[in-house]
């Protein structure tokens, strides 16, 4: 099942005992582009992993913005995690029989480990982030060739935008923007966006019902989940880590006692 943003009005507004979303101090939608914007800035979903394309350095330049290595479409979202930078040791070119790509991927390192770097021309090395732009020790001194993949932010076009319904399904407006979470995760943006409304509706025992429900009990949430109750989101895992328990990492030599 696609989920859009009305998918979730129901869901809570039950969990509100059934309050209309006209009683709502403001709209469900901008509720759930809230909670969704703050859940997708830490844990990894595929739906929002991107490659970008295929771009060259500007000669002695060591500061970019993050759209110049994003996706057209993705010009104007924040990147919320880099999950590689490759560059190539040759000048890219289609893969062949007789062609091969060799390169490495940068390491990324905080921007007072690598200044002399960004002030040294050569094959860039290591990359950073600083004043919400991209930098790169070595600054590079070639035009060479690299792509990112990273997790974008969650698009909203239809942001703010106010329903239209017809037959009481939502056919315009901020309802009908997709959601791009795996489905497991509705009831998280239901509880998590409903306790938002309760708390803005000064109903406080509930949005505490609500937020134990979620986020699990306060013992819990105070012991960094060593003891007390887990929440929902508790047990939720990224494809990547469920990929990984398929597959052995490593493996270590057991030596044994020679008699």
């Amino acid at each position: 099942m696609a989920l859009t943003v009305s998918s979730f009005y129901p869901g809570i507004a039950a969990l509100l005992q059934g309050r209309p979303a006209a009683s709502y101090p403001s709209p469900p939608g901008v509720y759930i582009r809230k909670v969704i914007l703050e859940l997708t800035e830490d844990y990894k979903f595929p739906g929002l992993q991107t490659t970008g394309p295929v771009v060259q350095f500007i000669p002695y330049q060591a500061v970019y913005a993050p759209s110049f290595f994003l996706a057209t479409a993705d010009a104007t979202l924040e990147v919320n995690k880099v999950d590689s930078f490759f560059i190539y040791n040759y000048p890219y070119a289609g893969i062949t029989s007789n062609q091969s790509n060799s390169g490495y991927n940068l390491r990324f390192a905080t921007i007072d480990t690598i200044e002399v770097l960004i002030n040294t021309p050569g094959l860039p090395q290591k990359w950073t982030r600083h004043e919400d732009n991209v930098w790169f020790g070595n600054c590079p001194d070639q035009s060479y060739s690299c792509y990112m993949r990273y997790q974008k932010e969650h698009p909203f076009p239809n942001a703010g935008v106010p329903d239209v319904y017809s037959g009481g399904v939502v056919t315009s407006g901020a309802g009908i923007d997709p959601v791009l979470l795996p489905n497991s995760w509705q009831d998280i943006v239901e509880y998590a966006a409903a306790g938002r409304i309760a708390r803005d509706l000064n109903l406080q025992s509930k949005a505490n019902e609500l937020t134990t429900t979620l986020r699990g009990d306060a013992q819990f949430q105070s012991s960094g989940g060593i003891s007390g109750s887990p929440g929902l989101i508790f047990g939720r895992t990224s494809q990547e880590n469920r990929d990984q328990t398929t597959s052995v990492k490593a493996l270590r030599l057991r030596m044994g006692v020679q008699r």
